[in-house]
């Protein structure tokens, strides 16, 4: 692996970081540390994603502001509104843990807690922070390839702030979002609604003779609103809420049974995922107990619904709901001895998880049924100091879980600052990810499963110049990691075991340049080779060689962007061209490299009013993310963007 890392970083050593990597110095984020910390002093890989640069270049989904997110794979079966599954690290997309404002928000009904990242859209948050690595030392289990956080918009400036946007585009796809906030007096508000729809196209790729070309369509709509009250000097309260509904047409794969062990791939016309609900609710209180120190303690709930529907009836049905509550002190101050801006973050939590899942496996009624509960405690502390040159931030926590005990999971990490413009950063971990639900009470489940485990280690370096007259501009950013992964969950025979282990290494070069004050050139290469050691094959859905490249251009009232990204060779289930799955073991093999080119420009007519049009796979390549399911083909959106501002 090191021959290959070395070929790859000789071949990339004039690119790094695609789009984020403006003004990224200057950004502040909570998700790292739980403390307002800028990513100048994080020993960590940190991306931040403004949401408001993301709508303008029309990229209104989750997934689509994820997509361009140096060493994330983002995988979407099929175009928007269908299952989205994220690769955090060149780990499996379980391994990632998602976060809505600091609630977790990972399926807790799926058989191994993944999060789907296909229905959700970003009008109601005002940033996205995605900390690659080992994080479960500050949130516990599942964040063993990385955290993304979608931070929740809150009330402005002025009493009243109205926004409306609308959008139109191929596959007969409309778009639609209001929003108020504002502050009145004390007490700030942001509410938000959202809707999407679309006619879609046929998830069947058109090499299958199953393809006829029947549209699979989806919709998503959502309400969010988040208060904040001052009731007095030293003591707020905050409610959060969101509901988001959606559906969307499926074409499934059906169990052949004439062909023993062999799935084909073919048209549904009846088939859908009926209700797919997620409902979030948090009260939280925060007490200023001095200057420096300040208790925070907040109660909720996460309640997730999900139907699988065939034939004109429910033939699968999911329902879980996650309740939570924690207590967190948070200590800052301007000096300790010889650190300066010291923050520590202690904090105890509680949790109790609940799942009913029938399943018909594509026929109705069910035939198996699970439900069952789990809780799980635990208590972790995060601290960071700067002295000199050098900052230094630490992380700890235990978390005891129902069933299978105690797990300790620790973060240490060091970044430095060479120069005023260049820093280098280190930092190592430890991870776990506890057994969902599912793979511990269903029909196949172990109640006594293992966590799955994981140690990384990562150093990165960051540099800024002086170029074309302007102060950054050149920048360049360097960055490699190394994960293991033991006690892996995989079935062995007809149950659950931890059975597997793996060890992936990644690196990520970047540069851009900005030739004068309206361009910006970003170029990227990310590095994987993600090995399951266990059975000596790759990781699926992990490509080695991962390309990126864009063009900003910021010039009067006009934005604009053209980007590039090329998804290497990668392993998957392979499906033929007469729908079948593979006929022996392993059924799995090589699917080809695609590219995407994606063009927007938006033009603002005043501060109020913005209009902008995006192309997504502009080139129209036919391509499949993931084997068996068509990608989308070229689409265009036209869209308008409203503001109105109180004084």
């Amino acid at each position: 692996m090191q021959s290959k890392f070395i070929t790859a970083l000789l071949a990339a050593s004039a690119l790094v970081a695609p789009a984020y990597a403006q003004d990224k110095q200057d950004d502040i984020v909570v998700t790292a540390t739980r403390v307002e910390t800028p990513v100048r002093d994080l020993p960590a890989d940190v991306t931040v994603i403004d949401a408001e640069d993301a709508l303008s270049h029309g990229q209104t989904t989750l997934s689509q502001a994820l997509e361009d997110t140096p060493g994330l794979g983002v995988v979407q079966s099929g175009g928007p509104g269908q299952q989205t599954s994220v690769f955090a690290s060149g780990t499996n997309s379980y391994h990632t843990l998602v976060l809505f404002d600091g609630i977790n928000v990972n399926d807790l009904t799926s058989p191994n807690s993944a999060f789907d990242g296909g229905q959700d859209q970003i009008n109601s948050i005002s940033r996205i922070e995605v900390v690659e690595g080992p994080m479960s030392a500050v949130f516990g289990s599942d964040a063993v390839g990385g955290v993304i956080n979608q931070i929740a918009r809150h009330g402005g400036a002025g009493p009243l702030n109205a926004r409306l946007a609308f959008a139109a585009g191929s596959f007969e796809t409309l778009n639609a979002t209001a929003g108020i906030d504002g502050t009145l007096g004390n007490f700030r508000y942001a509410i938000t609604g959202e809707a999407f729809t679309t006619d879609g196209f046929d998830l069947v790729p058109a090499r299958m003779v199953t393809h006829t070309g029947e549209k699979d369509g989806a919709e998503s709509s959502a309400v969010t609103a988040v208060f904040d009250l001052q009731v007095v000097p030293t003591f707020s309260l905050d409610l959060l809420a969101r509901h988001r509904r959606s559906r969307a047409d499926i074409d499934v794969f059906d169990f052949e049974f004439a062909f023993p062990f062999r799935e084909t791939r073919a048209e549904s016309d009846d088939a859908e995922i009926g209700q797919n609900d997620v409902t979030i609710a948090r009260l939280g209180a925060t007490w200023d107990l001095s200057e420096a120190l300040s208790l925070r303690a907040t109660i909720g709930g996460v309640d997730q619904d999900r139907a699988v529907n065939r034939f004109g009836a429910l033939t699968d049905g999911f329902s879980g709901e996650r309740r939570f509550a924690d207590l967190t002190l948070n200590w800052q101050a301007g000096d300790l001895g010889s650190l300066s801006d010291v923050a520590i973050v202690a904090g105890i939590t509680g949790e109790r998880e609940k799942a009913d899942i029938a399943q018909g496996f594509g026929f109705p009624p069910p035939f198996s049924f699970t439900s069952a509960d789990q809780e799980q405690a635990g208590a972790f502390v995060t601290a960071q100091g700067r002295t000199g040159a050098l900052s230094l931030a630490g992380a700890v926590r235990i978390d005891n879980f129902e069933g299978f005990g105690t797990q300790t999971t620790w973060r240490v990490g060091a970044s430095f600052d060479v120069t005023e413009q260049a820093r280098i950063y280190g930092a190592y971990g430890t991870s776990f990810r506890a057994p969902s639900i599912y793979e511990r009470f269903s029909s196949a489940g172990v109640p006594d499963l293992d966590p799955e485990k994981g140690e990384s280690w990562e150093i990165g370096a960051e540099a800024e110049f002086t170029a074309f007259g302007q102060d950054r501009g050149f920048e360049l950013i360097a960055l490699y990691r190394h994960t293991e992964l033991e006690d892996m969950i995989d079935f062995f025979g007809f149950t659950y075991a931890n059975i597997d282990e793996a060890e992936i290494g990644s690196a990520e070069l970047g540069a851009a340049v900005r030739p004068t004050s309206w361009l910006t050139l970003h170029g990227g290469y990310t590095y994987t080779d993600a090995q399951d050691t266990g059975a000596d094959t790759e990781l699926l859905r992990r490509p080695q060689d991962v390309w990126m490249a864009s063009a900003s251009i910021e010039q009067g009232g006009f934005t604009g962007r053209l980007s590039w990204r090329s998804v290497g060779d990668r392993q998957d289930f392979l499906y033929g061209d007469d729908s079948f799955g593979a006929a022996a073991p392993p059924y799995t093999g090589t699917i080809a490299q695609y590219d995407v080119v994606r063009a927007s420009l938006a033009y603002e007519f005043s501060p109020n009013v913005q209009a902008y049009v995006a192309a997504d796979n502009a080139l129209d390549e036919t391509y499949e993310a993931a084997s068996g399911i068509a990608s989308a083909p070229r689409a265009v959106t036209v869209g308008l963007r409203l503001r109105a501002c109180s004084n």
